[in-house]
């Protein structure tokens, strides 16, 4: 008997070892026989007899659960989700749909079970969160393991799992969207609960009262990796460091889109377009790149300084040619939404007049851009766009060192009366020292150039003004060899001139303003002086304007005396209304007058005036004769109108001669 209760225990042992998680299956009939071996008091073995059967039917224990768990010391299935220490855990940014792939096993004795999943109570330290929905292990078409966005799309959410075999397995996945608002570091969780649904089929449900099972303790918990930022810079350079965004070649200088293109290099996060005097619009390129990791869109700002009168600056989606619009309706234009990891170009159009110049060559037009992220304001980038307009100043050199060239003041240079009338003398003009400034943006060589227009008896004589170089500034010309451009001068940079004119020997006395202009021979900026003047002071002295010798000095009577009379403009300037005048002398008898004048064109004329009497007309006949004590005035009619007056001019030079003829009584 022991041994046959051994086999049976070990028989129990072995089912019981083989039967399945969830146990025996509900409504099971185990059905129990006992059986009597014996022999008779005679010792004859009687056959074995039965007892009458037993049956116990199996009842249901439903059971299941959902995995994985919170990882709370102890937790049970019931128990309310633990978002300090969850099963499962995640980073996503703003905008993103997280999937938490889940298991459930059935693990009671029932087959054919069904629940329901719902959400526990969310969790984390954001809010805003939308309810989590459900959905297949069906819906993973590609087998990741979690599910894509386009895999959700594709997919229907389910809200119970039905059907679900004694010791079955199904996998599902909880899917939820971090809110776009939310913030770095912002936590949100979310908990399937399972509940059962009750079993109508036979023999699958306890008897009542009976509570259904639920598993609760399944939390899951994401963390928010919220990186919102934004570079603006160069084109193809938003980070500023030189190098291509893309390639990592260094970046170059590019030609402006504009219909006259200019040349624009990027220096760190300044891009620099030279303008000439002809440049009306500069087209700069800004690359503004999302190193974020969700889309973002970027308002574009500008703040110009410096700009000339008349300049306006706009923003221009390169793609459409057309200003940049206010997308996000924040009331500022802006980018259009740029996805993460990528860039969009803008284009900043300054236009301003032509001619437009600067006198301080560290007040160039700007235009500082600044790029905002829309995701987050307090995320922006500036970058700098210049344009180089031309400048320079020209004038008088400054008796303070360091200070600009004044054109404003008139100072005149004095000549030294020549001793001759005929060529020129070449004199250099040290009290009159010029200064060139380059005030543009570009470095430039400058072309001076000047002209004096002097009155001479000949006409006007145009001079041109050379140039001596005084590099230095010194006040002393570096060489006597004139220059007629300078060496190319930096932004900023002064260079001195001393200039030269040849002087003619017979110009008139008077003020003679100097001509003088700068021209940029990169830009075509021009700067001028008009007031610097030269004197020419009046020559001569008036006792040597006449002169009269006789060719006697000892004279008998009846002799005749010669009178030669030489009036002759020893002066610089012109005599006007000239009259030699003389008289009959005492003790003599006139005999005759001629009279000859070096004027070209001009006719010798006379006139008589008796002694007390009056004036009488001028002719062009000489008298044959004159009383004693007779005034006699000789003129050179220049002009032809037979009057001697103010109209009738004698140039420097010029002469007027009479010879006068008595016989001594």
């Amino acid at each position: 008997m022991k041994k046959s209760l051994s086999f049976l225990s070990l028989m129990v042992a072995l089912a019981a070892g083989a039967a399945s998680a969830g146990g025996t299956t509900a409504g099971t009939t185990i059905t129990n026989i006992a059986t009597i071996n014996y022999s008779d008091d005679t010792g004859i073995t009687q056959p074995p007899v039965d007892s009458p059967p037993v049956k116990t039917v199996v009842s249901p224990v439903p059971g299941f659960t959902i995995t994985p768990n919170q990882t709370t010391t102890g937790t049970n299935q019931t128990d309310a989700p633990d978002y300090a220490k969850p099963g499962q855990s995640k980073n996503a940014k703003p905008g993103d749909t997280v999937a938490y792939p889940y298991i459930l096993t059935n693990t009671g004795n029932v087959n054919g079970e069904s629940y329901t999943l719902t959400n526990g109570t969310v969790g984390g330290t954001g809010t805003g969160l939308t309810p989590a929905k459900y959905y297949p292990a069906s819906a993973d078409t590609d087998n990741s393991g979690t599910l894509s966005p386009a895999e959700i799309a594709a997919a229907t959410p389910i809200t119970t799992i039905t059907g679900v075999a004694k010791d079955g397995v199904v996998n599902f996945f909880q899917v939820y969207t971090i809110p776009t608002t939310a913030t770095d570091a912002q936590t949100f969780g979310a908990d399937p609960v399972g509940t059962r649904i009750p079993n109508t089929a036979a023999g699958s449900e306890p008897a009542t009262p009976y509570t259904q099972p639920y598993d609760s303790n399944n939390s899951n918990l994401t963390t928010v990796q919220r990186t919102d930022a934004v570079l603006i810079g160069p084109k193809t350079d938003a980070n500023a460091d030189g190098k291509n965004d893309t390639t990592l070649s260094p970046v170059a200088p590019y030609q402006s889109p504009d219909s006259t293109p200019v040349t624009i290099t990027p220096v760190g996060d300044v891009q620099s377009a030279p303008a000439t005097t002809a440049t009306t619009q500069v087209t700069f390129t800004n690359t503004v790149q999302n190193p974020g990791n969700r889309p973002d869109t970027f308002d574009i700002t500008g703040v110009p300084a410096n700009l000339p009168t008349g300049a306006t600056v706009t923003y221009i989606d390169p793609v459409t040619n057309k200003p940049l619009t206010d997308t996000d309706g924040d009331g500022k234009p802006d980018t259009g939404p740029v996805p993460a990891g990528t860039s969009k170009d803008i284009l900043v159009v300054v236009t301003f007049p032509a001619g437009s110049t600067t006198t301080d060559t560290t007040k160039q037009p700007t235009v500082v851009v600044t790029a905002t992220s829309a995701n987050d304001p307090a995320k922006s980038d500036p970058t700098t766009d210049k344009v180089l307009l031309p400048g320079v100043l020209f004038g008088d050199k400054p008796t303070t060192p360091g200070a600009n060239p004044d054109p404003t003041p008139a100072p005149t240079h004095t000549t030294t009366p020549p001793t001759t009338t005929t060529g020129s003398t070449t004199t250099p003009l040290t009290d009159l020292p010029l200064e060139i400034k380059n005030t543009g943006g570009t470095t430039e060589p400058f072309t001076p150039v000047g002209t004096v227009t002097f009155d001479t008896p000949n006409g006007p004589v145009i001079k041109p003004i050379t140039y001596l170089p005084d590099a230095n500034c010194d006040g002393t010309a570096d060489s006597t060899t004139a220059i007629t451009v300078t060496p190319p001068l930096a932004p900023g940079a002064v260079y001195c001139l001393i200039p030269v004119v040849d002087i003619p020997n017979n110009a008139y006395p008077g003020s003679y303003p100097m001509t003088q202009t700068v021209t940029g021979n990169t830009t075509g900026v021009t700067a001028s002086d008009k007031n610097d003047t030269i004197t020419v002071p009046k020559t001569g002295t008036p006792k040597d304007y006449i002169t009269k010798t006789a060719d006697k000095t000892d004279a008998k009577p009846g002799d005749n005396v010669t009178y030669s009379i030489v009036g002759i403009n020893k002066s610089n300037a012109n005599f006007t209304n000239t009259i030699i005048s003389d008289k009959v002398p005492t003790n003599t008898t006139f005999k005759s007058l001629s009279a000859t004048t070096t004027v070209p064109g001009a006719s010798v004329l006379y006139r008589l005036t008796p002694s007390g009497g009056m004036a009488g007309a001028w002719t062009s006949v000489a008298p044959t004769a004159v009383a004693a004590g007779t005034l006699i005035e000789i003129g050179a009619n220049t002009n032809g109108d037979s009057v001697i007056d103010k109209n009738d001019i004698i140039k420097p030079g010029q002469e007027l001669d009479a010879t006068f003829v008595v016989t001594v009584n």
